[in-house]
């Protein structure tokens, strides 16, 4: 205000400078015109005139400036006694942040502190620590802790004007301390006790129960819900049971993180229940955390699903922001009941026959039980009389054969195409299938899952947290030796007359054989019965032997990798090689990585191989070691037993690094 009185002053000085000028030099002008006595008197009136104004002005323009003057050195004091009485700690600190002055409060705060230095000599630094000041006219908040309670921090610019002058003489800070403690502690205990859904299923209800006797099965029962009420009452929540093998558990968050740091060791304690049944009880719980109870729900169906496409035998936490995953260390419980592929089956004939035509891609760097079961399925849509196309980046060294069998038979010899194809086909009702993989970054062509309206996932994969969203049918059964078993399966509800060509036989059995290790690995009653039924109907063995046979070079590769391997942690075997110059390197890595579980003590294996500027890994185990967690770890994926991971744009030493890391984490975790 003063500021302004003063600017108002001075215009107005300069306005009656200028038209006493102007009269001045009318006056002038007059005299020269009329030279007689008369204009003399006029022009010495003027100037007595102008410089008793003049004379008068000053005068009263200082009286003003003093008036201003002290008028604000009053206003600063009274501020300033004002500002020393607040009850929340104020300084003013110069514009390297030296403190100049402080209130009572402050200086009652910060006793200890300030004894320690001169009020010249110290910083708001030395207080709260390197501080991010304030650009001009603006202002900057912070959180800091003092005296174990917490401040909102406050910084602010206030300019100092010249005494006399009203002009900016320099800079200045200002430093305001809030305390927030309690709306912190208040904002904490909202979060604590916002509801979390949790999810809670018994993987293997009727098969752990119809392993023991008639008699104790009420007792084993009863030991499972005994664990789960609990972890109910542990975490304050509210248990319902929806179904026999189905709960519903509701608990405040702040106590998510007590589960969080056991690693939901009820997956443990509920394996461990043993008293009669051959088959151990897995359970899989699926936790959704959002700031609704409804969308809490929501997460948590969502994690439940994420759980059990992965075989379940773990928990999965879902959030807005990120989803975690524990336990999973046992395979998938395998469904000894077709029913559910037939209902699959059901549901993709009604979808192909919807359709105009039917796209089906699988992953980049196809094997034989990938394109095997994009062969299968081709056949069986083209029976149904739908345009079927069969999408592929490029062939792989690993299915050579039997990609050049298929592109010499006059059915398949224009149904394998490339993206760029495709594209050109597609219409409102194309169908894409997916198959033998569910992570849309490492399909054949990710851009069709964004373009084709309606998708079917079809995968033996454990699902990963970035799986095929807005899918029509999501078949994706962990449990399953390989996408092959899954697909001859399907074929056999999907069409009333079954008549399997022999390249279509020969490709899906490849593609167990491959998968399964020639039946060896990961192998249950269904998978036999898909491979007696593909040799029922035209499956040769000779012929598949055909497609996995390898030159001389490749053997001597294959040594290589496994005479260089070496044992980590008494129990892994890890290699790694140079692949740029070989055609099919990741196939070699794959094999070889086979080939070093064969070693005794060896329950797990990782093959290492140098592709230009990436890193490929082959990843394999017996079961004791979920080779899976380790990959996803540095951003793969895969099975229990069969996994693998990309890492681009890196250095051998640093993916061993990487690896290392990962496995010692694992080996930790699940000691």
């Amino acid at each position: 205000m003063a500021r302004k009185l003063k600017r108002s002053v001075r215009l107005y000085n300069i306005m009656f400078y200028l038209l006493l000028l102007l009269t001045l030099v009318l006056s002038i002008i007059y005299f020269a015109a009329a030279q007689n006595i008369f204009g003399i008197v006029v022009v010495l009136a003027i100037v007595i005139i102008a410089l008793v104004a003049v004379i008068g002005i000053r005068g009263f323009t200082r009286t003003v400036d003093d008036k201003v003057l002290n008028d604000s050195v009053e206003v600063a004091n009274r501020e300033m006694q004002y500002m020393q009485h607040w009850d929340f700690p104020y300084a003013l600190a110069k514009a390297d942040g030296r403190i100049f002055w402080i209130n009572d409060t402050f200086r009652n705060l910060f006793t200890e502190e300030l004894a320690s230095f001169p009020m010249e000599a110290g910083k708001l630094d030395a207080l709260f620590g390197k501080l991010e000041y304030p650009e001009e006219g603006g202002s900057r908040e912070s959180e800091v802790i003092v005296k174990g309670r917490i401040y909102r921090l406050v910084l602010s610019q206030e300019p100092l004007l010249e005494a006399g002058s009203g002009e900016l003489s320099e800079l200045l800070y200002s430093a305001s301390l809030l305390d927030v403690t309690r709306e912190r502690a208040l904002q904490k205990e909202n979060v604590n006790i916002r509801p979390v859904v949790a999810l809670i299923y018994i993987d293997n209800y009727d098969q752990s129960l119809g392993t023991m006797e008639e008699i104790r099965r009420p007792m084993l029962e009863a030991m499972v819900y005994r664990r789960i009420t609990d972890l109910s009452t542990n975490v304050n929540g509210v248990l319902t049971r929806m179904e026999k093998d189905r709960l519903l558990l509701v608990f405040p968050y702040g106590k998510l993180e007590t589960i969080q740091e056991s690693k939901f060791k009820i997956l443990e304690d509920i394996r461990k229940i043993s008293i009669g049944n051959t088959i151990p009880v897995t359970l899989s719980i699926g936790v959704g955390i959002a700031d609704g109870l409804e969308q809490s729900n929501e997460f948590a169906r969502a994690a439940m699903d994420l759980a059990m496409s992965r075989g379940g035998d773990q928990a999965v936490v879902k959030s807005q922001d990120s989803t975690l995953f524990y336990g999973g260390r046992s395979d998938g419980v395998e469904k000894t009941t077709r029913v559910r592929a037939r209902l699959i089956a059901q549901a993709l004939h009604g979808v192909i026959m919807e359709a105009d035509n039917v796209l089906i891609m699988g992953h980049t760097n196809p094997d034989l039980d990938c394109f095997g079961a994009a062969l299968g399925l081709a056949g069986s849509i083209d029976r149904l009389g739908k345009d079927v196309r069969i999408v592929m980046s490029e062939p792989h060294p690993a299915i050579d054969s039997l990609y050049v069998r298929a592109v010499e038979d006059e059915q398949y010899e224009d149904r394998v195409i490339t993206q760029q194809r495709a594209e050109q086909m597609i219409s409102e009702k194309t169908l894409l299938v997916v198959v033998d993989v569910n992570r849309p970054a490492i399909t054949a062509a990710p851009r069709l899952l964004e373009i084709v309206p309606s998708i079917v996932v079809i995968d033996h994969h454990r699902a990963s947290a970035d799986l095929i969203r807005g899918t029509v049918i999501s078949y994706v059964e962990p449990y399953a030796s390989s996408c092959c078993e899954m697909i001859t399966e399907l074929i056999q509800y999907l069409t009333d007359t079954v008549r399997l060509r022999p390249i279509e036989a020969d490709a899906m059995f490849a593609g167990i054989a491959l998968d399964t290790k020639n039946f060896t690995v990961k192998t249950g009653i269904r998978t036999f019965e898909a491979a007696a039924y593909l040799r029922r109907n035209g499956a040769d063995s000779l012929r598949v032997r055909e497609m996995f046979k390898n030159d001389i070079d490749e053997y001597r590769y294959r040594a290589q990798i496994v005479s260089q391997a070496e044992i980590y942690r008494d129990r892994i075997a890890m290699s790694h090689w140079d692949g740029r110059k070989v055609t099919n390197a990741l196939a070699l890595a794959a094999g070889a990585a086979d080939e070093l579980l064969d070693i005794r003590g060896v329950d797990a294996s990782f093959v290492l191989t140098e592709m230009g500027e990436q890193i490929n890994i082959s990843a394999r185990s017996l079961g004791d070691i979920n080779v899976q967690v380790i990959m996803e770890k540095i951003g793969g994926g895969g099975h229990l037993t069969v996994a693998g991971a990309q890492l681009r744009d890196s250095e051998m030493q640093h993916a061993l690094t990487l690896l290392r890391r990962s496995i010692q984490d694992y080996l930790e975790t699940n000691r």
